[in-house]
């Protein structure tokens, strides 16, 4: 039994010596080379050369250039070829064979090596720079310029000053890019911002940035104007037409047809100044210290128009020819003023605005009621102050075709007359006398409803007590439509002295047929002219 073990070890040593030799000669070999079953970047390289997979390592990169984005939108593509962009893994994949253990190579069998290297990667950059540098965005800085042009929100400070191009260091970004084969680069990213900077501006640029600095809170003046159902901003090119320019200075562009007493008075810093010594600078009448004039008789025109517009008697005109309008009515008005809001208060306040250059705050101004002030709360975080023109505790906004319709009474105070129209026609009509505006008891305007009709009733005041046979009321302050059998006459000027105390007066005929015709809740509207 020795003896054969002996032999077992006498002819197993031999051969197990033979294999270690064996393993140590593939191992040598592939200390020279990639071991087994190794895989690179995806490429199999047993058996190959370093030349071979850098071949292949090259075939699969697949890069063909940069595209590089301006922060204005315009782009630039500069092919591999242009800028002899080169790719190598040699050095990668000798270093890559160097750190493998090359009697590691029996495991690797079982196991696979699969590794990942980096390319080494170069490109001319004399060439790429040459190729950036004559890009269009590079222009001679003695071709910018700054300006103020127009546009539908007014004007706008065309600054080229501002983010000027620099040409060394986006040279340097793309090539730090390329080097990288990055396909493409954004200019607007913030990695990238000192590729951008601005420049100092000359003595004729600097004059036109200060002027746009006194410009821009006037045209984009923080104050917003409610005027019925419509918000009316001093943004958006409105405040922009308050400002005169050279051309409208020298043709004269300030006449009116009525009375305007902002007429050849402007605004220029914080004073109000003439039109003598008056310059041209950006198309803008401006003072030798560069302060633009604002127009007093624009703004007020401004107001005037809106004022204007609101008159009451010319809104119903236009829903009778048909448009579908709305009309505003002054609320209990009893002294015979058509105006919606107080245009020249309002002209005097912006004025104050602009003169104390507080375009974009409010000044101070007593409050005329608490809505009011809740109103300026809410705006607060955002500077804007709200300026109701037709507070609803002052006037009746009131939708033409839906809250009049085509039956309603109309009373013309200015002209003395009732019309009575049903499914738009006038029905009935007649003359009137309303309050006796010499006493202060002028009709109050304002949209009614006609209600609690009665017949045979005592209207009873401080100083009378007297009886109507027809009577149909508008409000609870005792202000009604009824027959005046006692006067001898109606319409013309009898109300300015010989009026009612509010009521509106008809002749008993006349009064006994709207009673007998209109239905209660019948919409009237009453108004001066």
């Amino acid at each position: 039994m020795k003896d054969k073990t002996k032999l077992i070890v006498r002819i197993a040593a031999p051969a197990f010596a033979g294999l270690v030799v064996l393993y140590l000669i593939i191992g040598y070999f592939y200390s020279k080379g990639f071991p087994c079953c190794t895989w690179v970047n995806g490429v199999y390289c047993t058996g190959k050369s370093v030349e071979q997979v850098n071949s292949e390592l090259c075939s699969k990169f697949d890069y063909k250039g940069i595209t590089i984005k301006d922060q204005n939108g315009a782009t630039l593509f500069v092919s591999a070829e242009d800028m002899d962009f080169n790719i190598d893994y040699t050095d990668a994949l000798k270093e890559f064979i160097k750190n493998q253990n090359a009697l590691s190579w029996g495991i690797y069998i079982f196991k696979g090596l699969a590794g990942q290297v980096e390319p080494n990667i170069t490109c001319d950059e004399k060439k790429l720079a040459k190729i950036v540098g004559d890009w269009e965005i590079f222009v001679p800085q003695d071709t910018l310029d700054v300006s103020i042009v127009k546009n539908d929100k007014g004007y706008e400070l065309k600054n080229e000053l501002l983010s000027v191009p620099n040409k060394d260091n986006i040279i340097k970004a793309v090539d730090v890019a390329a080097l990288n084969a990055a396909e493409d680069i954004d200019l607007n990213a913030k990695e990238y911002k000192d590729c951008y900077g601005p420049i100092k501006p000359n003595a004729t640029q600097q004059e036109v940035i200060d002027l746009y600095s006194k410009i821009e809170p006037i045209i984009n003046c923080n104050i917003t104007y409610v005027y019925g159902s419509k918000k009316i901003p001093l943004k958006d090119g409105t405040a922009s037409k308050f400002l005169l320019t050279n051309e409208e200075m020298k043709e004269g562009m300030e006449d009116y047809e009525y009375d305007n007493p902002g007429r050849g008075r402007y605004i220029a810093g914080s004073s109000e100044v003439g039109l003598s010594d008056v310059r041209n600078l950006q198309g803008f009448a401006v003072t030798q210290n560069g302060d633009p004039l604002i127009s007093e008789a624009r703004i007020y025109d401004f107001f005037y128009k809106m004022v204007k517009a609101g008159y009451t008697a010319d809104a119903l005109e236009r829903y009778k020819n048909g448009e579908d309008v709305e009309i505003m009515v002054p609320k209990n008005n009893r002294a015979g003023n058509p105006k919606i809001f107080d245009n020249v208060a309002e002209y005097n306040y912006l004025k104050k605005v602009f003169i104390s250059g507080a375009g974009n705050t409010k000044i101070d101004e007593k409050k005329d009621d608490k809505k009011d002030d809740k109103k300026e709360e809410n705006n607060a975080e955002t500077g804007e102050e709200v300026r109701e023109l037709t507070n609803e505790k002052k006037v009746d906004c009131i939708d033409a075709k839906k809250d009049l319709g085509d039956t309603y009474i109309e009373v013309d105070v200015t002209n003395q007359h009732l019309y009575y129209y049903v499914n738009g026609a006038v029905s009935i009509e007649t003359d009137i006398v309303t309050g006796d505006m010499s006493k202060g008891h002028g009709t109050p305007s304002g949209f009614y409803n006609a209600y609690d009709k009665q017949r045979e009733k005592t209207l009873k005041g401080d100083d009378y007590e007297t009886l109507v046979h027809y009577w149909m009321r508008l409000n609870n302050a005792g202000i009604g439509i009824h027959d005046a059998y006692w006067k001898h006459e109606f319409g013309g000027d009898v109300y300015l002295h010989n009026g009612s105390h509010g009521c509106i007066n008809c002749p008993p005929d006349m009064a006994e047929l709207l009673w007998n015709n209109v239905k209660n809740k019948t919409p009237v509207i009453v108004y001066y002219r």
